[in-house]
């Protein structure tokens, strides 16, 4: 069991609460984080890079001089690898670069994520964020006074518009239900903030 302080909005605390890691696991598994962040950022390209070849590029299809005489090296296409305007050799061509993880892997690496958050001291709990309307002033405010540092990830139990568009025009700041969490968004920002509420689903969640 761990026991982690519960903050309200202010950055008093309010309570403690106990958390069994156990859940987690039982150690930070660094190679399954890094195969799921490698999956994340190669998720993330378009793959759409394209160069001409010689096929592609348009030009006249003569000789641009004639084959001897001139002094230069002979040249029978002006598309040629080299020419001024002319193709590519061997350039990047439209692929597809997406990579896949089982599902169980993908959970264990997100456990380990949040293991290693919370070995280092990186989650705040705080009792409630929760509002009537968006209110991004009040909720600068709210993480100010937690002390996040210079990012942070906002964790709540389920989807909340009012929280998301709190949250979305602060700097450095991003929100996710608790359903919604992967392994590099985890571990990317300095702190997580996480509500009590989400905290304690978390071993039913990522069971």
């Amino acid at each position: 069991m761990t026991e982690l302080p519960v903050y309200d909005r202010s950055g008093k605390e309010v309570e403690k609460i106990n958390f069994d890691e156990s859940c987690l696991g039982k150690f930070v598994n660094y190679e399954l984080m890094h195969q799921a962040v490698v999956m994340f950022e190669a998720n993330q390209r378009l793959g759409t890079h394209s160069v001409k070849t010689r096929r592609n590029v348009m030009c006249r299809k003569g000789k641009p001089f004639r084959q001897k005489g001139t002094g230069r090296a002979r040249q029978g296409f002006g598309a040629r690898v080299g020419s001024r305007g002319g193709a590519v050799s061997m350039g990047p061509q439209p692929r597809e670069y997406r990579k896949d993880m089982p599902k169980k892997a993908r959970r264990a690496a997100l456990r380990s994520a949040l293991l290693g958050k919370l070995r280092d001291g990186e989650v705040v709990v705080v009792s409630d964020l929760s509002f009537d309307a968006p209110k991004t002033k009040e909720m600068a405010a709210a993480l100010n006074n937690l002390n996040v540092g210079k990012s942070c990830l906002v964790v709540i139990k389920a989807e909340d518009k009012n929280v998301y568009k709190s949250v979305r025009n602060i700097p450095a700041a991003d929100v996710s239900p608790l359903s919604g969490l992967h392994t590099y968004g985890v571990l990317k920002p300095s702190k997580i903030v996480i509500t009590k509420e989400a905290l304690t689903a978390i071993p039913e969640e990522l069971k």
